[in-house]
């Protein structure tokens, strides 16, 4: 395609369709772009090279563990880390403007990291566990982020300490309420990084990367938060899907493409999952037989207020900047739940019902969304959504069989004609437009 930009660009230039001075900057345009393809491929491949190198080296340093003494097995523990920091400080002085060797360079020293922690303990036989190994590599690490500038270290630097905050709260204390603190003074000290990231290259694949990591890291470590009460869980969990939707809705998201908006993305589909949750009557049984366990000073109520809080503020600065009509509509759910939860308290079967409507309602909203900007994906987005409700009431309502499969006909058809109508319209304004 842009080998025939640059072909018409003579026969615009004679035709008077673009000046002489355009056809110049098209020209240099695609030129730039065609320098920078090298250069992500060197980074690409620079990366890899790294991870495998390092790798390597760990593969072979095993093999031949058992015939090695300990000098010699010390020496091979701290060459990968003297060899690692050599590269860095070669990338630093030598080659600052390359981010390959930036990048390259700050991945092999990580993996030296790693692998000089496990061969010291292993050497004088110091006791730990896989928790304490993550907390000590990702508290090494941590600096080399800041100080190679590595978006892939720190790529990395989250999946540690999300592996981390499972291996202590999930995995290797599972049954006991052990909270991984650690996690979140690990995440607080990368936000500084995702902030460059937003300042300086908020329009690269790293920027979108490190949102959608980020939004699934902390749906996942939220979950460390599981004293009594319980039932708070899930308006936590609310209140932390909506904080996504409304920072993934700021303007420091300028991106057009919806699929590099992980927080908007995570926070709208984890808003709708835990919707048909609650769809159910589980949820409100619990809380009909648990009222006296409210409101108790735990770390789950502590984590549903500050949540909740930051959801607040969030709505808050999204005010600010547009109105809130313009604000996506399941950004408000945490707060209408929460007082459903409330009602709930004393009659629970009118809020299970209600957030049965509450469901429709986002559906049926976000299939006229859909129709009204044109865009297929979001009226999709809306029909699934009514289709899983449909889906779940399958399960829990004794409607007839007949009955059960004129809904699903129904939103079939419902699937086809509404689809059939967009691409119509889509093609008629096509078509229109001169």
């Amino acid at each position: 395609m842009k080998k025939n930009i640059l072909q018409e660009l003579p026969e615009l230039v004679h035709a008077g369709v673009i000046t002489e001075e355009i056809s110049e900057k098209i020209s240099t345009y695609y030129e730039s772009k065609s320098s920078d393809s090298p250069n992500r491929l060197f980074i690409v491949f620079g990366i890899l090279g790294a991870l495998l190198v390092g790798l390597g080296i760990i593969l072979i340093i095993a093999h031949n563990w058992d015939n090695l003494n300990k000098p010699i097995k010390l020496f091979l523990a701290l060459l990968p880390l003297l060899i690692g920091q050599g590269l860095c400080l070669f990338s630093l002085y030598k080659k600052s403007s390359s981010k390959a060797w930036r990048e390259s360079s700050a991945v092999f020293l990580m993996l030296a990291v790693a692998s000089s922690i496990s061969i010291v303990s292993q050497v004088y036989n110091i006791k730990g566990n896989l928790g304490d190994f993550l907390f000590i590599w990702m508290l090494l690490s941590l600096p080399i982020i800041y100080l190679m500038r590595s978006s892939v270290t720190s790529l990395m630097f989250i999946v540690g300490i999300t592996w981390y905050a499972c291996e202590v709260s999930y995995f290797h204390f599972f049954g006991r309420d052990t909270i991984a603190w650690w996690y979140w003074i690990f995440f607080l000290g990368l936000t500084p990084y995702y902030y460059r990231l937003f300042k300086q290259e908020s329009t690269s694949n790293f920027f979108y990367f490190h949102s959608w990591l980020l939004a699934l890291s902390l749906t996942i470590a939220l979950g460390m938060f599981r004293q009594a009460p319980t039932e708070f869980i899930p308006l936590a969990y609310l209140n932390l899907f909506a904080s996504f939707l409304l920072f993934g809705q700021l303007n420091l998201h300028r991106s057009t493409r919806l699929i590099s908006n992980g927080f908007l993305i995570m926070g709208s589909i984890g808003t709708i999952t835990l919707l048909l949750s609650l769809s159910f009557d589980w949820y409100w049984e619990e809380i009909m037989h648990t009222t006296s366990s409210f409101f108790q000073s735990t770390s789950t109520t502590y984590a549903f207020m500050l949540s909740g809080l930051l959801a607040c503020l969030l709505l808050y600065s999204n005010g600010k900047e547009k109105s809130l009509s313009a604000i996506n509509s399941k950004s408000f759910v945490f707060l209408v739940v929460f007082i459903l939860f409330l009602l709930g308290l004393q009659m629970p079967v009118v809020s299970q019902w209600l957030v049965n409507l509450l469901i429709f309602v986002i559906g049926v909203y976000t299939i006229y969304d859909g129709a009204m900007t044109n865009r297929i994906s979001v009226l999709n987005y809306g029909l699934i959504i009514i289709t899983a409700l449909i889906i779940c009431r399958f399960f829990d309502t004794d409607m007839s069989f007949v009955v059960r499969g004129l809904l699903f006909m129904v939103v079939g058809a419902g699937f086809f004609f509404t689809n059939y109508w967009m691409i119509r319209k889509r093609n008629k304004t096509t078509v229109i437009q001169p």
